[in-house]
């Protein structure tokens, strides 16, 4: 059997920006509240925001609006059974903002508590940390659909915003039944209507002194990888995978010196092994079939957790699922983790509507039953919703982002507008909107076409087809990924066997252009942090690669291939 030793250094080069970065494995919980020293400064220390809930207006009162509305005219025009009253047509509009946040009071009584722990008086909490990035996710079995047999589902998830104290908005269109149960759901404690927010931090680990050994052959042959990469997991199944691989000796954690940081060192190895075995997916980016499997899995995974409260960080993730990735490598690998290194941690947040309607229920700013009996005044506003991911993307490729509304009515006309997202005008408070009135139409206002144009730095776009919907708000993803190719192998081994240098060539689409990209590496050099950073359109797995190794008197070796997986061997010469 072919047998690869894998050599990976999970030391790092510590700068000033490192030097800011939070201590991971020293968080402390003081007053419910999670404090983490920063390295280079542990008399500093910064807080994970500790919970969720409505946002408020300038009037005091929650941002949230729960209207039903009754047509004028009757549901189906004639009786029927009998019976000359019926019930009239109509339904209810849900619209809510959700914020995470910490309340000063928390923030001040765990720095005294810090101070009164650790004797020092020049403690300071800074503020909150700032996350990389976060995804959220809307629980409801009422709101996802009319009938009473489906329990809890995933209705939506998206992107969430990086810093606390920032707004997502939700809403909804309601059928007359789903707003009958609805409006009596809201009489309970606790509505069937939740958020959890994923949150991903970065930090650094404490110093560790350990070895992982894999056994490609028992972890192929384990019964949760034996159906390939036509599966997906969520993350409560990872961890259980990892588990057991753990347990028979598959995976091997070999721990030189103090085990006082293990359960810092399982997170840090877990992540490791999470990026080397498994690759995320969104149930928006798969096949409708798989999108509802998948967003099964994670409802049930959500629903099933209540201890998901604010608290400590955790290395998996709660609202993506996992494929397995192809694993090719043979015999065993070892990857070395020795000093501090820069991982990231998952931090997860709540949020139920709870008693609102016990406080508010007579506030017609809240909850308002309405009658709708003239549609000549009538007119729509659909709001353009940005994720928390996409602002930072026009310092980076994007120039801007066309978003095209078509609505045609039921008196043969059409109304079509146009809305522009760019850098300029993410700065205004006031969201891009789309207008369309009421034009005879007496069934199917609410739908509406809209479709996107992306340009991007360089001259590359993107046009997404044209979609059908009833929502209040367009939002807009980013309609590609990040991700990181990186090289590994043992240096050393080239050398002896005459190898000076070599050089990787990658190339991939990305959307209208064809990108490529290079890295040479001398044999005497490291390969740490030697990776390529590329984006591709979302779905898009394949990137084509070139190595060539250069021998001492100059004669090359060329290997070319496909990579899905993410990682690039560069020690094994082709035979």
């Amino acid at each position: 059997m072919k047998k690869l030793i894998l050599i990976l250094s999970f030391g790092l080069l510590f700068s000033g920006v490192s030097a800011q970065l939070p201590l991971l494995d020293r968080g402390v919980q003081l007053g419910g509240l999670w404090c983490f020293p920063l390295h280079g400064d542990t008399l500093t220390y910064v807080y994970l925001p500790k919970q969720a809930s409505l946002a408020q207006g300038e009037n005091g009162l929650p941002q949230f609006s729960y209207m039903r509305y009754v047509l004028g005219g009757a549901a189906g025009g004639t009786a029927t059974g009998g019976s000359t009253i019926e019930e009239a047509d109509g339904g209810a509009i849900l619209n809510f903002l959700v914020l995470y946040h910490t309340p000063e009071e928390l923030i001040s009584n765990a720095q005294g508590l810090l101070r009164e722990r650790l004797k020092n008086d020049s403690i300071r909490i800074r503020g909150p940390l700032l996350f990389d990035q976060g995804r959220y996710s809307l629980v409801s079995s009422v709101l996802s659909s009319d009938s009473l047999v489906k329990r809890s589902m995933l209705l939506t998830n998206g992107n969430a915003p990086v810093m606390q104290n920032n707004n997502v908005a939700l809403s909804f269109g309601l059928t007359p039944l789903t707003s009958k149960i609805l409006t009596q759901n809201f009489h309970m404690a606790t509505p069937d209507v939740s958020l959890v927010f994923d949150m991903e931090l970065s930090g650094l680990t404490e110093n560790y002194d350990a070895t992982l050994e894999i056994d490609w052959s028992e972890v192929k042959t384990h019964q949760s990888f034996n159906a390939g990469g036509t599966v997906y997991f969520v993350s409560a199944d990872v961890k259980l995978a990892l588990d057991e691989l753990m347990k028979s000796q598959a995976i091997k954690l070999t721990v030189n010196g103090s085990n006082s940081e293990m359960e810092g060192l399982l997170n840090t190895v877990y992540e490791k092994l999470l990026g080397l075995l498994f690759a995320p997916v969104q149930p928006e980016s798969l096949p409708e079939r798989q999108q509802n499997d998948l967003a099964g899995a994670l409802s049930q995974l959500i629903g099933n957790g209540g201890a998901l409260s604010s608290g400590n960080t955790t290395g998996f993730g709660l609202n993506v699922g996992y494929q397995l990735k192809h694993l090719n490598s043979t015999g065993k690998s070892r990857l070395y983790f020795k000093g501090r290194s820069t991982v990231q941690r998952h931090h997860f947040i709540t949020f139920n509507v709870g008693d609102l309607y016990k406080q508010y229920g007579d506030n017609e700013e809240l909850f308002a039953d309405k009658h709708l009996n003239d549609s000549r005044f009538l007119r729509r506003t659909i709001l353009v919703g940005v994720d928390g991911d996409l602002e930072k993307e026009f310092d980076q490729m994007l120039n801007s982002v066309t978003v095209i509304l078509n609505k045609e009515h039921g008196n043969g006309e059409v109304t079509t507008q146009t809305a522009l997202v760019n850098k300029g005008s993410l700065a205004n408070t006031q969201k891009p909107a789309l207008v369309y009135g009421h034009y005879d139409d007496s069934t199917r206002w609410l739908e509406y076409r809209q479709r996107t144009i992306w340009q991007f730095r360089g001259g590359a776009v993107y046009e997404s087809g044209w979609q059908t919907q009833d929502a209040a708000m367009i939002n807009l993803f980013v309609p590609f990924v990040r991700k990181a190719i990186k090289l590994e192998g043992n240096l050393e081994s080239l050398k002896q066997q005459g190898i000076r240098a070599l050089s990787v060539q990658i190339s991939y689409p990305f959307f209208s252009q064809q990108k490529q990209e290079r890295i040479t590496v001398s044999t005497s050099d490291s390969l740490q942090d030697k990776a390529f950073a590329i984006t591709q359109p979302a779905g898009a797995e394949e990137v084509n690669y070139t190595i060539t190794w250069i021998r001492n008197n100059g004669q090359t070796i060329e290997k070319t291939g496909v990579d899905k997986i993410g990682i690039l061997f560069v020690d094994e010469l082709p035979q």
